[in-house]
This record gives C-alpha cells, structure tokens and sequence, in this order.
C-alpha cells in the first residue's frame, strides 16, 4: 500500500485501520518520497517487495 499526501498522523492512522480491518493480511507500506515520485511504478513496487521480504525476515528488535 503506497500513501502519498497524509500528515504522519494519518498515515499511522491509516495503517492502524488496515492491521485492524486485516489482521492477517501480508501487507508492505510505503510512503511516497521525492525520490519514489520520480520512479516508474514498477521499480517501486519491486524495492518495496524486496524491503518488505527483508523486514519479514529480519524484523526489529524489541526494546
């Protein structure tokens, strides 16, 4: 799911509700830079697969 133009408010705000709407769903994130506003859909949407893939993969570690 690709946002563009949300305060970071709602794009918390946004994701909150998918998570909760989908809870099981596989979904990657992103939100439009200047950079990713240059780029053709599909290499964005492949870097944000291969990021989301590694993020599965290798998630955060908890404080």
């Amino acid at each position: 799911m690709i946002l563009h133009g949300f305060s970071r408010e709602e794009l918390y705000m946004a994701i909150r509700a998918v998570k909760t709407v989908l809870p099981d769903a596989d979904v990657a994130f992103a939100k439009s830079t200047e950079h990713s506003l240059k780029r053709t859909l599909g290499e964005l949407v492949g870097e944000i697969a291969e990021d989301h893939a590694y993020m599965k993969a290798n998630p955060p570690k908890q404080e």
